[in-house]
């Protein structure tokens, strides 16, 4: 670049806020053509021409200002003059309007307006300039204030009144829901969430897997770490609307397709928040060894236990007394499983236990779920109450009424009492069938309960076992499986049956698979 003399080199600087202004009258193009005219009418150099394009001046951060800031200074023995349109281009904060021409008179550069003609150094220059950026702020404020407003006005009624986040769409129209759900990244945002919620991925994989299937911003590139994190935080996804700048504004309902549900939001944060989901219960039993714990050995009274020896080819699935210093009982899984189904083939009920059976299962089945039904309404109700309350909690913490501290104490205890009420609820209501399907069943456990056994699933097998024997069964090595008479449930139920009448229900029998 040519050096100008000091006396008269000058930059232009041209802004616009929104691309609507860039058609209208204050276009960039008028504005460079008025400030050039400027120049050449008083005999200035235009040295260099800044641009921003679509920048509010209600900040000074904004990228060709800032760059025109620089400039000027590594410049300041050409740069005599900064031109604009008019100040309200400059800024529209009057703070900001009298520091920036501050500083640049420091280093010898004066603004200069072409619709202000007036503004200059003297006294009367810069007292014009002040009430010239003090009504320019005005109009802003005023401005802001509307805009402000209506988006409260819209938000409250349900609407989002911003650019759809990633996931949805901006559409049209003065009713109904604004954004809708992009067909394209809608599904990959929800697989996000159940990525997180299982606990098992960390954010960088669960967003390296959506990214993998696709996931990209609206621009097309990748999601950087901080925005995927503010994708997980944002309670819109969820059906929420919120005004994150007005601490003020209740959270609402919005009108818009929710992507995920309220509780996988919630399971979500729990995560983020570093509590992480309770793990499965460890299982007690091996469905490969189903009698570890009933049979005990007969020299010691020590419940066997099992595993796996390994042969050249295989495994094999062995039971063996765990004391030290006594392992007198030491077998193959097939030779005591079968000396049990042998057992079990052998047990016959009395014929009077036959006869009455159907009614004292239809008597225990009738007590049973009379309870559980009256059960899961309390629960039920229990549910609906937490879940409120945890809402609740939700609201109150998006309008900042809580610190994050307080909110992720009260809503671990609410997650603890959810969990075990549904828990609860799924173990009562995964156990129900029909009287008759019921009845049906149980005659069939009753009369070949070796089958009944054998096409049992593996926690059902653990609970026909106990209820066959609670106290367990004895083996010896020269004599096999002790104690053959017949079962506990047996003996329990002769002793209900006096003459075809029918005593209290015995204590353990229930149903215990499922037809």
């Amino acid at each position: 670049m040519e050096k100008v003399k000091v006396e008269n080199g000058a930059v232009i600087y041209v802004r616009v806020s929104t691309s609507e202004q860039a058609q209208g009258p204050l276009n960039l193009a008028n504005q460079e053509r008025r400030c050039r005219e400027y120049c050449r009418q008083r005999g200035l150099a235009v040295v260099e021409t800044f641009v921003d394009p679509g920048e509010s001046a209600r900040s000074a951060d904004r990228p060709e200002f800032q760059r025109m800031l620089a400039f000027c200074k590594a410049e300041r023995g050409h740069v005599r003059y900064v031109v604009v349109q008019d100040l309200s281009r400059f800024a529209r904060n009057l703070q900001d309007q009298a520091a920036t021409i501050e500083g640049l008179l420091r280093i010898g550069i004066s603004v200069r307006s072409t619709y202000e003609a007036n503004v200059d150094e003297t006294a009367a220059g810069k007292l014009a300039a002040n009430m010239v950026g003090g009504f320019n702020q005005f109009f802003s404020d005023a401005l802001s204030e509307k805009m402000q407003e209506r988006t409260r006005q819209s938000a409250a009624a349900g609407r989002f009144p911003f650019r759809a986040p990633i996931g949805y769409l901006n559409v049209g129209g003065k009713e109904g829901a604004n954004i809708v759900p992009d067909p394209e990244r809608a599904p990959l945002i929800r697989l996000a969430f159940e990525l997180m919620s299982t606990g098992n991925h960390k954010k960088s994989d669960a967003l390296a897997m959506v990214t993998q299937r696709g996931l990209k911003s609206i621009v097309g590139r990748p999601l950087s770490p901080q925005t995927f994190n503010s994708v997980l935080r944002n309670p819109l996804y969820c059906g929420w609307v919120r005004l994150p700048s007005d601490s003020s504004f209740e959270p609402v309902r919005g009108l818009h397709q929710s992507l995920i549900p309220q509780d996988l939001f919630d399971s979500v944060q729990a995560i983020l928040d570093g509590r992480r989901p309770t793990p499965t219960p460890k299982r007690k039993f091996n469905p490969a060894l189903p009698l570890k714990g009933l049979v005990k050995c007969e020299a010691c009274g020590t419940p066997l236990t099992g595993g796996f020896a390994k042969g050249r080819s295989k495994r094999y699935p062995r039971y063996w007394c765990r004391k030290p210093g006594c392992r007198a009982v030491k077998l193959s899984s097939e030779r005591l499983e079968t000396e049990f189904r042998c057992l079990l083939k052998r047990l016959r009920p009395s014929p009077e236990v036959v006869s009455d059976f159907p009614k004292i299962a239809a008597k225990v089945w009738s007590e049973k779920y009379a309870e559980a039904e009256s059960r899961i309404k309390v629960l039920a109700s229990r549910l609906v109450d937490q879940r409120r309350l945890k809402s609740e909690l939700l609201k109150k913490n998006l309008r900042g009424g809580l610190s994050d501290a307080e909110y992720n104490e009260v809503k671990a205890q609410f997650d603890a009492e959810i969990t075990a009420t549904e828990g609860e609820l799924e173990s009562i209501e995964s156990s129900r069938a029909t009287t008759e399907s019921f009845v049906q069943f149980a005659e069939l456990l009753l009369v070949d309960i070796a089958r009944a056994w054998e096409i049992a699933g593996p926690e059902q097998r653990q609970r026909v076992q106990n209820l066959l024997f609670d106290e367990g069964l004895a083996y010896s090595p020269e004599s096999g499986i002790l104690n053959r008479s017949n079962s506990s449930l047996f003996s329990t139920l002769e002793g209900m049956i006096i003459g075809n009448g029918l005593l209290a229900s015995p204590t353990g029998f229930e149903p215990v698979l499922s037809p």
